[in-house]
């Protein structure tokens, strides 16, 4: 990037751009070339609370562009993970109050940030107090955009995630996660949230956290080592005993499956990649395989599901 039209996006978050130099801007995000400096948006955001709107038209262009544009930058740098700073949804919102005011204004702020996965994609996102959140493929997390005025940090779910939570040590605020099921409650910890199934299970790796389910006065503590969610009888219980699938392996790229049925390691790639797997053999559907495959990267997914059945695959795509 030049240095002009570094100075013009500085003056943007100045609110001191000039019409010519507005149009000049989105002229430039128009362009089909390579946008090269992401990262020194993280270092070009104000407080706009007074801001006046700009070009209301124009402002939106602009917003889209330059988003498009720094994901872009991300996905060619990272491959198949995606990374959102802490100083995205900052950025987000500067432009954001140059292009509306008033009740759209207050509309905006009561709206929540909303990061998705694509099938066969991780995510890596820093929340704004530096936790950092590791989305699975197909997955969904969303938040507050006024973080720091709330009482408890709290996130929703859906899907799968891993959480690194910084720890509050001045306020000492509370960590939550929300899911359809249950809340996990932290203060500083790593675990494994996972909301694909009939119930929510939770695997924790380091620190400790509290479930409560959210229909019955049920809670229960989790220790290092344990994965927790809700048994048979609907219950919340936990289990220190190795899991099947190895809770939180799959953040480094990878999917574990450690002796589980044929039935299952299908319901792994469809929730992945998409793709629904069957075979006509109803005996090779409760065998029981361990397989590794790579989570950003479908042809040797593919590959590696085709050499381990050894018989023809029934496909469909499915669209959840």
């Amino acid at each position: 990037m030049s240095h002009y039209y570094k100075k013009l996006l500085e003056k943007l978050t100045d609110q001191t751009i000039s019409p010519e130099e507005l149009e000049q801007l989105l002229i430039w995000l128009n362009r089909k070339e390579e946008f090269k400096d992401a990262e020194i948006l993280e270092q070009k955001w104000l407080d706009l609370e007074n801001a006046e709107a700009i070009d209301q038209k124009k402002a939106l262009n602009i917003r889209t562009k330059l988003s498009n544009k720094i994901r872009k930058e991300q996905t060619t740098k990272s491959g198949k993970v995606r990374k959102f700073g802490s100083w995205w949804p900052k950025v987000a919102a500067s432009l954001a109050f140059l292009l509306i005011s008033g009740l759209g204004l207050m509309y905006y702020l009561n709206s929540p940030v909303v990061i998705k996965s694509d099938f066969g994609e991780i995510v890596e996102i820093k929340l704004p107090d530096n936790t950092l959140v590791r989305l699975n493929a197909n997955s969904e997390i969303s938040y507050s955009r006024r973080w720091t005025s709330q009482e408890v940090r709290t996130v929703s779910l859906k899907g799968e995630a891993w959480f690194e939570v910084r720890k509050d040590l001045k306020s000492h605020k509370k960590f939550v996660v929300h899911t359809r099921d249950l809340n996990v409650e932290v203060l500083g910890t790593e675990f494994n949230v996972n909301t694909r199934n009939i119930a929510t299970r939770v695997y924790l790796e380091e620190g400790s956290v509290k479930l409560r389910a959210l229909d019955k006065n049920d809670s229960l503590m989790m220790v290092p080592g344990e994965e927790a969610g809700f048994d048979h009888k609907g219950s919340l219980s936990s289990s220190s005993s190795p899991v099947p699938r190895s809770a939180g392996n799959w953040k480094e790229g990878s999917m574990i499956l450690k002796d589980v049925k044929l039935t299952q390691i299908f319901k792994e790639y469809e929730n992945v990649f998409g793709v629904s797997y069957t075979v006509s053999d109803s005996e090779l559907l409760n065998q029981k395989f361990t397989v590794i495959f790579p989570i950003t990267d479908k042809r040797k997914a593919m590959d590696i599901i085709q050499d381990l059945v050894q018989v023809p695959l029934k496909i469909k795509t499915t669209n959840h």
